[in-house]
């Protein structure tokens, strides 16, 4: 079994491994901590040895982590971010906390969220503040980057070496539609399925599945996603008149199974599977590196983080 010199360790090879986990290119990774590439690639070269393992091997333009990297990851981050707080001297109280959080947010999930920031503001945190926003994919890293927001939550998607992401939820597509509705009364046909109605969302409400997917997303019958099979009938980017609409007419929307499960439970509205393979709707967390490290935020990103995990149908 290969030995770690742990009494000359060098624990700054661990921040070299840490931006290459986020970065997964030497290049970037670089950038992240301040060296030059050939300084990274030297730190890499003797962690390699200190470790005994590839920990990165390229694949394509990726570097990609093997399984001891995976392994160590979680807690060279959290060992980093410990340290900074206590190099830092800094504390973070919440019950006393008067910080201004600025987040964008899909309204899917500031309606998911609801119970998380209610009990902050009644128990958790009573003098913290909030500042919620709609997600917009064309500006979000550029306010992130500018201090404009603290924290996004959108859809999957690449960043700038500045920016920090992480996967935050999957969700699985369903149909929703009325009671009675006549894709409820038979088996359901790809046909039938392609000639309903259909409701859209806007995409930066994360209500509509297939608007979140139109560029990925395989047809059911294997026509393209903007053949009249698939042509809304009615567009929204009003997340509240969704349920109202469905209820009153025979349109169908394809949305997540959280969704529409808490709408079922308000509204006369049902459930029906989908007769194709839809891709899952993924939505990940971002935040910018100045906030990376700061107590408040890290509580912030981590209250997120959890609630959203907890997402549940019952």
């Amino acid at each position: 079994m290969h030995e770690v010199n742990k009494l000359n360790f060098d624990l700054n090879l661990l921040r070299v491994f840490d931006a290459m986990m986020t970065e997964r290119n030497v290049t970037r990774a670089a950038q992240r901590v301040f060296l030059s590439q050939p300084a990274t690639s030297h730190a890499l070269s003797r962690l390699r040895g200190e470790i005994g393992d590839d920990l990165f091997i390229r694949t394509g333009r990726e570097m990609v982590p093997t399984a001891k990297a995976l392994a160590l990851a979680p807690a060279v981050r959290d060992m980093l971010e410990r340290l900074t707080g206590l190099l830092d001297g800094t504390t973070f109280d919440p019950k006393k906390s008067t910080t201004v959080f600025r987040i964008s947010l899909v309204d899917m999930m500031e309606y998911l969220l609801a119970p998380m920031f209610s009990q902050m503001i009644q128990d958790d945190a009573p003098h913290i503040h909030f500042a919620i926003q709609g997600y917009e994919s064309s500006t979000y890293q550029q306010q992130l980057s500018a201090g404009l927001l603290d924290i996004a939550v959108g859809l999957s998607e690449p960043t700038s070496p500045s920016i920090y992401s992480s996967k935050l939820v999957t969700f699985s597509p369903v149909g929703l539609v009325r009671k009675k509705h006549p894709l409820t009364r038979n088996k359901v046909g790809i046909k039938e399925f392609n000639q309903t109605p259909r409701l859209k969302t806007d995409l930066r409400t994360g209500v509509n599945h297939e608007a979140s997917h139109a560029s990925s997303h395989t047809p059911v019958d294997g026509r393209d996603a903007n053949s009249p099979a698939f042509e809304a009938i009615y567009r929204t980017a009003h997340f509240f008149a969704v349920p109202l609409l469905l209820a009153s007419t025979d349109l169908l929307l394809v949305t997540s199974d959280v969704v529409a499960q808490l709408l079922c439970a308000q509204y006369p509205l049902v459930t029906v599977p989908l007769p194709a393979n839809y891709p899952p709707l993924e939505l990940h967390i971002f935040w910018h590196q100045r906030t990376h490290n700061d107590p408040a935020h890290r509580w912030m990103r981590e209250k997120i983080i959890i609630s959203a995990r907890d997402l549940s149908v019952p």
